[in-house]
């Protein structure tokens, strides 16, 4: 059975500005996947999500947002009707959200002076897009793209837990 969703990061800016902003209260649904599939690719979804970061000096403190944000243009599915895969892409979405808290708490380490800063910064966000993707990846493997409905049970958990833990920087 091939795999039914594939996890795909989006690119750091993206063609429109159309984009979902992550919520405990708003899931995704099937009309947020507006791409068109690609007839050719062997998987059945397509999600693509980001960590939207903007980070400044300005009178020589430090300001930074990160957001979490879905991309209804470069996400599609062949399979609309399935709940079991779009709970797999939340999952994604949620999964990204966890890494935004993470990076918000990594970035509130540099401090508020802006000396030294872009050294710092641009190792941190990279160091946080480096784990973000390969632990998306490794949901996607552990899971065979959400089949193992266990496994998927236990990355449910295990991410409202972490989610939970992080609520601080939401």
């Amino acid at each position: 059975m091939s795999p039914s969703v594939v996890y795909v990061p989006a690119p750091p800016v993206a063609a429109s500005n159309e984009h979902v902003a992550w919520s405990s209260t708003r899931k995704l649904n099937w009309e947020d996947f507006r791409a068109t599939p690609e007839s050719d690719n062997p998987h059945h979804a397509l999600t693509a999500a980001n960590l939207a970061v903007d980070a400044r000096c300005k009178d020589n403190k430090f300001y930074y947002e990160v957001k979490c944000v879905f991309l209804p243009g470069e996400s599609w599915s062949k399979n609309k009707r399935s709940e079991k895969l779009l709970a797999h892409e939340q999952l994604h979405f949620d999964l990204t959200e966890v890494h935004a808290r993470l990076l918000r708490k990594q970035l509130n380490t540099l401090g508020n002076s802006c000396s030294n800063l872009k050294t710092n910064l641009n190792t941190t966000v990279g160091e946080a897009f480096k784990a973000w993707k390969a632990e998306q990846s490794q949901f996607d493997k552990l899971s065979r793209h959400g089949l193992e409905a266990e496994t998927q049970q236990q990355w449910t958990e295990s991410i409202a837990q972490r989610l939970k833990e992080l609520d601080a920087w939401k």
